[in-house]
């Protein structure tokens, strides 16, 4: 078995583990809901934004709900949203590595919150400042090259040199879409955080 082939073998476990974990939770209607609801969302605002240059907002959305609803259900979120918007952008390969690193935006910051390092609502000046560093380290340096590492496939990356080439040619990129990612949370984390709580009290929802 080659290494490629491993390596979607085990994004595909990954991802089986979550979802498999979320339905074992046995979530409610009001939970598969407000969860489809976010992936469009996501989905709607990657496509839109896919025309302006330099800017998307979908990994702030996506992590702002990991925030809020929970390790299990920001993993979901993100991870459906990459599926969801490949059938506009073109399914392949490199949909899986997409898949867990959109997911991983979500898990990181539903453990943030769930530590207490972020707070979920009633933010103040520390929070948006974590917020906006963790945003960048995440999208910087684990969410972004995972989602690059899918250019093995693409380019055919046979050595060590090749990956360092393929990963650096996504850091520029990364970049921008941590920028665009802090200047969300910085712009619409408030509103949103308030009506995600509103959404999490009148649908009864758990936060895991």
């Amino acid at each position: 078995m080659s290494v490629s082939a491993f390596v979607m073998i085990f994004l595909g476990i990954v991802i089986f583990s979550f979802y498999l974990a979320f339905e074992c939770s046995h979530p409610s209607a009001g939970e598969l809901v407000i969860a489809a609801q976010l992936c469009a969302l996501c989905i709607c605002v990657r496509a839109v934004f896919s025309f302006v240059p330099y800017f998307n907002p979908v990994m702030a959305l996506i992590m702002l709900s990991g925030l809020a609803f929970g390790v299990r259900k920001g993993f979901l979120i993100g991870s459906l949203a990459a599926f969801g918007s490949n059938f506009i952008f073109g399914q392949g390969p490199w949909t899986l590595y997409q898949m867990v690193s959109w997911g991983s935006a979500g898990l990181i910051f539903a453990l943030l919150g769930k530590s207490g390092l972020i707070r979920r609502s009633g933010w103040n000046l520390r929070d948006y400042l974590f917020a906006c560093l963790s945003a960048v380290f995440t999208v910087v340096f684990i969410s972004g090259p995972m989602s690059d590492l899918s250019g093995v496939f693409m380019f055919g990356v046979n050595d060590m040199k090749s990956f360092a080439v393929l990963l650096a040619s996504g850091f520029v990129l990364n970049l921008t879409l941590a920028a665009s990612s802090v200047l969300t949370i910085v712009l619409v984390s408030r509103p949103l955080l308030f009506a995600f709580e509103r959404a999490s009290l009148t649908s009864t929802l758990p936060r895991q």
